[in-house]
């Protein structure tokens, strides 16, 4: 009769392990490329809505409504 024979030495499960890790990091990596080739676009034109709006805020004049100034009148010098 032929006894079993386990093969301890040819298994490597820490090698087979960080091959696992790797292949997964690798799908993970490619998902994220291949989701930022189609979201990126789509990022567009929300980010120059929002660089316009500050924009428009930004160049706003200030308005005092505390201190009423009121407008000068019309000068009209008569020789």
């Amino acid at each position: 009769m032929s006894t079993e024979q386990m093969d301890t030495a040819g298994a490597l499960p820490l090698v087979n392990g960080l091959g696992f890790v790797f292949g997964i990091l690798g799908v993970v990596a490619l998902f994220i490329q291949q989701s930022l080739a189609v979201f990126l676009p789509l990022l567009l034109p929300p980010t120059v809505c929002a660089i316009f709006c500050v924009l428009l805020y930004k160049t706003q004049q200030p308005s005092n409504s505390a201190s009423a100034v009121s407008p000068n009148p019309v000068r009209i010098d008569i020789i």
